[in-house]
């Protein structure tokens, strides 16, 4: 398990923030079923520093224990993204470790893994965690499950900005930073802390696989 942290940003979704991918083996461990199915870190820019990172021969990568004083090393307030690809450690003794890291900072982490106990002892030392889905159907079958988590998950890519719910009438926000020209992760603080509500964030399908994603959603 190898990580790369990129101390700027140039993502123009994230803006110029810190940045960690995690190598592709984090993913196996949740069943995401986004994998070889329209998921985002297997094409385009960053499957190839994916790539390279999972088969341990990244340019810059770390382990887990070197990124731990790298997060240490941020400033206190900072925002930062973990997991522009692959997801959290899947021990939860490295989570928690991870969130003990971050302490006086703000992350934004999203994961498909349910480990709902672990993601509560984070959120006591600092660390706020979104769980994804991959369908509205998904979120609310986490939400009955665990109705304290925080919630994010996949809309068609023709889902505007407009009111969203899910089939049990949940209401879906849909990210500004996709109609919002100007808003970025490194701006928006809608994901690095509990939302009112419970609201759940929702992310039109886009990208080269998104007709895959509409396809799937179309059939869930």
């Amino acid at each position: 398990m190898f990580f790369h942290f990129r101390r700027v940003s140039t993502n123009r979704k994230l803006g110029p923030m810190p940045a960690v991918m995690a190598s592709q083996e984090t993913c196996r461990s949740t069943g995401c079923t986004l994998m070889g199915a329209g998921c985002y870190a297997e094409h385009g820019p960053g499957s190839i520093m994916w790539r390279a990172l999972t088969a341990g021969k990244a340019v810059n990568q770390v382990t887990l224990e070197q990124l731990l004083h790298l997060i240490r090393a941020l400033p206190k307030r900072i925002r930062w993204r973990y997991g522009t690809a692959g997801d959290l450690p899947p021990n939860p003794a490295d989570v928690l470790d991870l969130a003990k890291a971050n302490a006086g900072r703000e992350a934004i982490v999203f994961t498909h893994g349910r480990l709902y106990e672990t993601y509560r002892q984070a959120a006591s030392l600092g660390m706020h965690i979104n769980v994804s889905t991959d369908s509205a159907a998904q979120a609310d079958a986490v939400l009955d499950a665990a109705p304290d988590m925080s919630v994010v998950t996949v809309l068609p890519s023709t889902a505007g900005r407009g009111r969203h719910r899910t089939p049990a009438g949940r209401e879906i926000a849909v990210c500004p930073a996709t109609y919002a020209e100007r808003v970025t992760c490194s701006t928006c603080n809608l994901c690095s802390r509990p939302r009112p509500r419970g609201v759940i964030v929702g992310f039109p399908a886009h990208g080269t696989r998104r007709r895959m994603i509409d396809q799937r959603l179309a059939s869930a």
